[in-house]
């Protein structure tokens, strides 16, 4: 019975690990597919007058927003979890919080600016 729940208990090590793993390859694939639409968007933005410039980014800059969401909700439920490890995870919660909320705020101004600049030109 241990053997089946020591092969259980390696079985999800081994998963997480792997999820681990995939959920980064996954986040360096879509950053740099954002980065390159972002590129061929400006490429095109000089060389056309086409309103679906302005919907091509404002459906970009849309999708953009919603994955950083999703990424900083995951790094806040990983951070909570954390800190209720003890004074080790405390600790390094604390340090978290400084830079991730300048950053959360620094963020969602820029988002805001890049979203009024981009109604703006309607």
């Amino acid at each position: 019975m241990s053997d089946s729940s020591s092969d259980r208990g390696q079985w999800l090590k081994d998963s997480e690990e792997y999820f681990r793993h995939v959920k980064s390859y996954n986040t360096t694939v879509i950053t740099v597919g954002y980065a390159t639409f972002f590129a061929a968007l400006l490429f095109l933005a000089d060389k056309t007058s086409s309103r679906l410039v302005f919907w091509a980014l404002l459906c970009l800059v849309t999708s953009a927003a919603i994955f950083v969401t999703y990424e900083m909700v995951a790094n806040i439920r990983l951070a909570v979890q954390a800190s209720k490890v003890g004074q080790e995870g405390a600790r390094m919660f604390r340090f978290w919080a400084a830079f991730f909320i300048p950053s959360l705020l620094l963020g969602a101004l820029g988002v805001i600016l890049l979203v009024a600049l981009i109604l703006c030109e309607l």
